[in-house]
């Protein structure tokens, strides 16, 4: 029987996320994975909330999500300033590795969906070097075309995947296709957790490195990448990504002030009308 768990959840610019931190998210699924349910996780960072400013349908698939994990700093220092303390950065390759551990444990079936041939092969490598007796149960990548898929595309994946019958699907994809495909799906595929782990195939697969660990922790990681990758990234980053930020950032300092002349006034209050 599955456990049930109170997830604690902040705010922000009208997109609800949790605040965990990783051991409860193995905990999560964990009890996902105890029953019959089908749920869709998503791993959200700032560029997933400035795409759902503009995408209605990328903002109701993050509403309707079983669990969100935290995949930026600026994420996290926003859920702590709200006294969210037990958060932690939860990355799509932190959340695989989570998942290959479970399947050793309790024979969890994975199916890699997503990437080029080369990371999601790779990816299904280093796994299984690092988690013997992880079982995975299939791997597909499948022609890079526009979202919605066609037809015999999308029923192509869908065979290969109820064929396989896993427990765990991560999707590969990027952000919005992975996870809007996902929540079209769910109650399709009989997959009781899938997840869109975006670019996490290229880094487990060691094809693209990751930043240091010290940039990492400090939030620099987006540095790191846009140095790396910039004719790619400086559009996410820069056009998108930062003046979102900004936004957020404008909207607390507007709603702090607003709290503070709201106790300015009630101070100038005659205290026995507070009283009524």
């Amino acid at each position: 029987m599955s456990e049930h768990f109170a997830l604690p959840r902040f705010e922000i610019l009208d997109t609800c996320l949790h605040a965990v931190d990783l051991a409860l998210a193995k905990r999560v699924l964990q009890s996902f994975l105890a029953d019959d349910a089908e749920r869709q996780l998503m791993t959200v960072n700032v560029d997933f909330l400035a795409l759902a400013k503009t995408n209605p349908s990328f903002r109701s698939a993050i509403a309707s999500s079983d669990l969100t994990l935290l995949d930026g700093r600026p994420l996290i220092w926003m859920a702590r300033y709200l006294g969210l303390r037990h958060c932690e950065r939860i990355t799509g390759p932190d959340f695989i590795e989570a998942a290959a551990a479970l399947s050793v444990q309790f024979g969890a079936r994975i199916f890699l969906l997503g990437g080029s041939p080369a990371a999601a092969y790779g990816t299904r490598r280093y796994l299984e070097r690092k988690f013997p007796g992880v079982q995975i149960c299939g791997v597909l990548s499948p022609p890079p075309v526009a979202y919605p898929f066609p037809s015999e595309v999308d029923n192509a994946i869908c065979q290969r995947i109820c064929e396989a019958n896993p427990d765990i699907l991560l999707v590969a994809f990027g952000a919005p296709k992975q996870d809007l495909w996902i929540k079209e799906h769910l109650g399709r595929l009989g997959v009781k957790v899938s997840v869109g782990v975006g670019g996490s195939f290229n880094f487990l697969s060691k094809l693209t490195p990751r930043a240091p660990r010290l940039l990492q922790r400090l939030g620099l990681e987006w540095a790191f990448r846009l140095c790396s990758e910039p004719t790619r990234l400086w559009k996410r980053y820069l056009v998108h990504d930062l003046p979102f930020v900004i936004s957020v950032i404008a909207t607390e300092l507007t709603s702090m002030l607003h709290s503070s002349e709201e106790t300015r006034s009630l101070r100038n209050v005659d205290p026995e009308l507070l009283q009524l």
